[in-house]
This record gives C-alpha cells, sequence and structure tokens, in this order.
C-alpha cells in the first residue's frame, strides 16, 4: 500500500473513530487536519475529503441512535494526546506527504523544484500592416523637379557586396513606388536569478536578418520558415545595492529617446550602472559602458565609449522630473580613404548603414565604389521630460537634443563633399496610460523630430521615421487602445522630408495588433 493510499485510509478511519466516540476529541482533531493537510498537498480535492467527512458524521449519528441505552460502563478512556505531539505528527506527515508527491511527479501546490520560482518568462507578439506612400516624381529635361528622384543610392547593400563597379551602377532604394506590406514581431524572454547578487537574461526573437534595429519579419516568401535570433543575452551582477554591472546583449542601459537609440536595439559589452535616492524629490542616476562596434584581426576595432549621468523624482505630489547629459564616442567609426590605386583601407568601410551620414568613396581607382563614413561621430547628448499624473493616467512631455562634436566641415569640404548638419532634436508629447494592458485604455502622443545628416550615426536611429536613417524632419502621430487584457490595437503616423541631401519624403502609416504575456 503507497504512503497516500495509507494516509488516505488512515485520515478517514481516524474521522470515524473519531465523531463516534467523544473521548476521541484529540484524534478527531489530528484526522481533519491531516485531512486537510490532503487537499493543501493536492492528494484529493476538496469535494473528496468532504464527502468523507459527512458520511463520518452520518455514521456517527446513526450509531448514537442505536447505542443511546448503553451504560456509561462501557466508555474508554483514552490518553490526552498533547499540543506538541499533535503539531510533530502533523509535521511528520506532511514532510512525508511532499517528499513522496516529488519523488512520484505528483502535479500538485507547492511540490515543484525550488528553480522554478527563480525563473521568469515573459514575451509579446505583434502583427502589424504597413503603408509607405512617396510623392509623384516630376522630371523635366532630366530634371527631378518635384518628387524624389528615381536613383536613391543603396549604400548599405553596396558595401555588403564589397564594392560595386560604377559603370555597372548602384543598388538602389525605393523611393519611388508605393509599398504595402504585413509583418510580424515575435519575443520570447527568460529572466533567471542565480542567487540575491546574480541573473541572467535571454530573450529570442524573430527577424528577416540580423539587422541591429529591427526585429520585423516580413510576409511573403512563399511560406518559407522563419528564423529565430538571440536578441539579449546577458549577466547582471549587484555587488551592492544601488549598483548593477551588465555583461553581454543587454537591453539598452541608457535613458534616451529613439532620436539615438531605435527602441528596438539592444547593446553589446560592458555595462556599469547605478542610482541613489536622497529623497523621493531628488534621486540621481548614471552609467558608463565599453560597448565594442566591429572586430578587426588585424586592425584597429571600433568601439563605443559612453557615459551617462542623470537626475529624476517626484514634485508636488503629481509632478515629476528625469533628466540626463549623455556623451557617445564612436572611436575607430570615420573612415579612411585609400592611397592612389590601393585597397589597403577597405577595411575601414563600415559594416552596417542606413542613409544619410555623410559617405565618401573609399576607392580611388576611378572604376570602382565602397561606401565609408566621411565623419566622425562624438555625440553630446542631453534628455529629458516632465510628467503629471491624475490617478493611473500620465501626461509627459520629453525631449532630446544631440550634437555631433565630432563634425568638422572642412575636413568634409576636403573630401569634396557638401557640408552637412551635426545637430538633431525631438520633442513629444504624450498622455494616457503609459502601459495599456486593460480593455479601454489608451494612449496617444505627438512629435516632432529633426535629424541633420551627421548629427548620429544612421544605422541606430530610428528606422521607422523616415524608413531609418539621418537628414529627415517631420511629425509623428500614435494611438493606441486596449481591446482586451494585454491586448490592443495601435496606429501610428510618421511622415517625414529629407533635410540638405537627395529630396527623400516618405509618409508612413503602420496598424498593429499587440499582444504580451
Amino acid at each position: 500500500m503507497s504512503l497516500r493510499t495509507s494516509l488516505f485510509a488512515g485520515s478517514a478511519l481516524l474521522l470515524s473513530l473519531a465523531v463516534t466516540t467523544p473521548a476521541l476529541a484529540q484524534s478527531s482533531d489530528v484526522g481533519i487536519e491531516i485531512l486537510q493537510l490532503l487537499v493543501d498537498e493536492g492528494v484529493i480535492p476538496h469535494a473528496k475529503a468532504q464527502e468523507i467527512l459527512t458520511k463520518a458524521r452520518q455514521a456517527d449519528a446513526a450509531k448514537r441512535e442505536t447505542e443511546a441505552a448503553k451504560t456509561a460502563s462501557t466508555t474508554i478512556d483514552v490518553a490526552y494526546v498533547p499540543e506538541t505531539v499533535r503539531a510533530q505528527i502533523k509535521a511528520e506527515v506532511k514532510q512525508e506527504v511532499v517528499a513522496q508527491a516529488k519523488s512520484e511527479g505528483w502535479v500538485a501546490p507547492n511540490t515543484l523544484p525550488d528553480w522554478v520560482d527563480r525563473i521568469k518568462i515573459s514575451g509579446d507578439f505583434r502583427a502589424r500592416f504597413q503603408n509607405e506612400d512617396f510623392p509623384t516624381s516630376v522630371i523635366t529635361n532630366g530634371i527631378v523637379v518635384e518628387g524624389n528622384p528615381p536613383v536613391f543610392p543603396n549604400a548599405a547593400a553596396i558595401n555588403r557586396a564589397g564594392g560595386v563597379n560604377i559603370a555597372d551602377g548602384f543598388p538602389l532604394l525605393n523611393s519611388t513606388i508605393d509599398r504595402r506590406r504585413s509583418n510580424y514581431r515575435a519575443r520570447l524572454k527568460f529572466e533567471a536569478d542565480i542567487n540575491d547578487k546574480v541573473s541572467v537574461g535571454l530573450r529570442l526573437a524573430s527577424g528577416n536578418d540580423n539587422n541591429p534595429v529591427t526585429t520585423n519579419t516580413s510576409f511573403g516568401d512563399y511560406f518559407s520558415k522563419d528564423e529565430i535570433w538571440i536578441d539579449q543575452a546577458y549577466v547582471n551582477v549587484k555587488p551592492i545595492k544601488g549598483l548593477t554591472l551588465t555583461a553581454g546583449r543587454m537591453p539598452n542601459p541608457f535613458y534616451a529617446t529613439d532620436l539615438v537609440w531605435d527602441a528596438d536595439i539592444n547593446l553589446e559589452g560592458l555595462a556599469v550602472s547605478g542610482d541613489y535616492g536622497f529623497n523621493d524629490s531628488l534621486k540621481i542616476f548614471g552609467t558608463a559602458a565599453v560597448l565594442p562596434l566591429q572586430e578587426r584581426e588585424i586592425y584597429d576595432d571600433s568601439y563605443l565609449y559612453a557615459a551617462q549621468a542623470g537626475v529624476g523624482g517626484q514634485f508636488a505630489s503629481q509632478f515629476g522630473y528625469k533628466a540626463a547629459v549623455s556623451y557617445y564616442d564612436f572611436s575607430n567609426v570615420q573612415s579612411t580613404v585609400n592611397a592612389p590605386n590601393s585597397r589597403l583601407t577597405d577595411w575601414s568601410a563600415p559594416k552596417y548603414l542606413s542613409k544619410g551620414n555623410s559617405l565618401v568613396n573609399l576607392r580611388t581607382d576611378g572604376t570602382t565604389f565602397l561606401a565609408g563614413l566621411a565623419s566622425k561621430y562624438e555625440l553630446m547628448a542631453f534628455t529629458g521630460q516632465l510628467t503629471y499624473g491624475t490617478g493611473p493616467r500620465q501626461y509627459r512631455l520629453s525631449g532630446e537634443v544631440v550634437k555631433n562634436q565630432g563634425h568638422d566641415t572642412a575636413e568634409l569640404l576636403a573630401l569634396g563633399l557638401q557640408d552637412s548638419g551635426d545637430t538633431g532634436y525631438q520633442i513629444r508629447f504624450d498622455a494616457g496610460y503609459p502601459v495599456v494592458s486593460e480593455r479601454n485604455q489608451w494612449r496617444v502622443a505627438a512629435a516632432f523630430k529633426h535629424v541633420e545628416a551627421d548629427a548620429v550615426l544612421d544605422v541606430f536611429t530610428d528606422s521607422d521615421f523616415g524608413l531609418g536613417g539621418t537628414d529627415s524632419e517631420g511629425y509623428i502621430l500614435e494611438g493606441e487602445y486596449g481591446v482586451y487584457k494585454n491586448s490592443s490595437v495601435s496606429a501610428t503616423w510618421l511622415s517625414s522630408d529629407s533635410i540638405d541631401g537627395l529630396p527623400f519624403s516618405v509618409d508612413v502609416l503602420q496598424l498593429n495588433f499587440n499582444t504580451r504575456f
């Protein structure tokens, strides 16, 4: 007979004896406690326990009627069971039940391995329809007088090909054909607390490729299977309160808007973050990071050295503020033009490009083209926000200004390029629920953005506004509404025009269905 069966039968027997014999009141308490234990541990359902108890009481009532005439001399005296003994019996029975439940794999509460409580699983899914509208081009005498030019070089494709022959023409970006497309984004994250000082995180995500600023997977490839990428993989160490060391592929540790960093980007390297609160009205925070950008076997590697310091807090009960100054030094990303008829500095061509940054041909043979970054990028950014909260709703005014202090007009002119802008700014207003997680919750937002050609690295800034890159300005309108718990619909309108470079205008409409868990 198994322990579970024995406990079941023993509990029933104790209850039967207890309720039929007044002198067994102490045993009744023990029997009921054991029966309750079996329910708590999931051995038997509550309904079954109640059935056993009811039958025992019914049997007791029937027996009392038939034995009512018996004399008191038939009463059996039972020794008193002390409270400590009863507690010991209960503890021993519980220990045996839990031990057998774990060894036999019973599906019962409080019997799962300890490590399960230290792991958190979360994720999200987004289905999107996107419409991209370009203005109609008007060409007179071979010159584009209105709309986008039909020839817009795709520098990223040029560099992926290792350079192109000029006579063969350049790979082109779409700048004239309206596009309708659908895609999805799926992400699954695991977080585990190793101990009270160390934790790790791992997130898997969809994506057409290993592009650093998007995890969208587009429909329309004849139902081919899609790829899964490691989107995050990092370890956090918290040696003391308020200090965190993070290594690996990590969530962006910097307080910023999408002016410098796309919302989907994850940085790689080592970061140290700290915060300290003097009181509710004054808290300070800071981050320093060393982040490899491009590893080269025999040439100088590219790194991002970054630091940020900021303050935040609450005042006047419903008002909050947050502000930070950041410095981003993208070391060794400026490309070097080859010596005449040489390709020795092709290594300095960036591995990834978007569009907008000032580019120079690294080749000097007159027949081929390989794109290189003409400017240095040493960014100083100022980010801030003011919030006003009324219950769960919040109203927030935020903004960011960035200036590339490494930009040198004389260097560009010496390379035969036109001067380009080195400044960017964004102002944004949000109203509603900060996170739409319940039905009928809502959020709206409006923003204006201005990003000059060399204000930031074009590969890392917002990939939706202007279809990515720099040298664009315009506005953004957003709205989101909760239709179910943790499920919402949203719409975003992004309208942009180029500032200094080739004309490039586009209006983007995104319709989303969002879920999370």
